[in-house]
């Protein structure tokens, strides 16, 4: 496919906010790559540009709104080139960028990238689409070792008590990252497991309790069944038998009963259940 002689089509992806903040924003994305069509001498019109905004680029390029008009556009045989300001703009996944470029080469389409390491880089020479298929797999290698090494890391720290994320219901984090409990919370836990268990009541019931009663949730938000099933089937609430319960626990019925002198019985946990709880969804761990 041969089409019409330099004539470029760029494509522009920003997914989160935090990209706009930090200049890639869709406006930068858009400068940049007219200047690079106009320095290399390449045509390129106003419509000429593709945006996908608010996708991911673990979305194969074909599959996303903008990737899908992209691909009709280069169908139509009026392009000879695309271009990106990075590599990660179209491509996360290796096995999606070596398939694309054996596609665009197909088509008869060269594929430029801006920014690479502060160089640029086409796919018009051999050279050039061998150095970018190896970029590509090293960069898809890179994130799978960090998404790793982050995930060995959230559970060293939630083994040992440290922060672990951002806001957990029932737990507080001190200036030294120490998870606490909040008692106040932890008390507030246990009337939504005293309603489901003891009184029989529905998660979706329990969460309108919750919300009448003004108990918002850990960043403010309001309870539905789902969140209610969620904080009270954590796991994580039995480290609450590792601190000392303050000195008002046992006030209310539905406080986790403790025996005299021994602080650390009788928390009961609640299994994964439907979005609705009835009694034989209800098994103590």
């Amino acid at each position: 496919m041969s089409g019409e002689q330099g004539r470029a089509i760029g494509y522009i992806r920003v997914s989160t906010l935090r990209q706009v903040e930090e200049g890639n924003s869709l406006a930068s994305q858009s400068e940049t790559i007219r200047s690079y069509a106009k320095s290399r001498g390449l045509k390129m019109m106003s419509r000429d540009i593709v945006i996908d905004d608010g996708v991911s680029g673990g979305i194969p390029i074909w599959e996303r709104k903008g990737g899908k008009r992209l691909l009709k556009m280069l169908e139509s045989g009026k392009y000879e080139h695309v271009i990106v300001t990075k590599l990660d703009r179209m491509f996360r996944i290796t096995s999606d960028a070596i398939l694309t470029i054996d596609e665009l080469r197909e088509m008869g389409i060269g594929y430029h990238i801006i920014n690479m390491g502060g160089q640029s880089l086409d796919t018009t020479s051999s050279m050039g689409r061998f150095i970018l298929i190896f970029i590509a797999s090293v960069s898809e290698l890179e994130r799978s070792q960090i998404s790793e090494r982050t995930r060995e890391a959230i559970q060293y720290l939630r083994r040992n008590g440290r922060k672990f994320t951002r806001a957990i219901y029932g737990w507080d984090a001190t200036p030294k990252g120490r998870m606490v409990p909040n008692w106040e919370e932890q008390g507030r836990i246990d009337f939504m497991r005293w309603q489901m268990i003891v009184n029989d009541v529905s998660a979706t019931k329990v969460a309108h309790m919750m919300n009448k009663r003004g108990w918002p949730g850990k960043l403010g938000g309001v309870w539905h069944a789902e969140t209610v099933i969620r904080v009270t089937g954590n796991k994580y609430h039995i480290r609450r038998r590792k601190f000392r319960y303050p000195h008002w626990w046992n006030s209310q019925s539905w406080h986790g009963k403790l025996r005299d002198n021994e602080q650390r019985d009788e928390l009961v946990m609640v299994g994964k259940v439907g979005e609705v709880w009835d009694k034989d969804d209800l098994k103590p761990l």
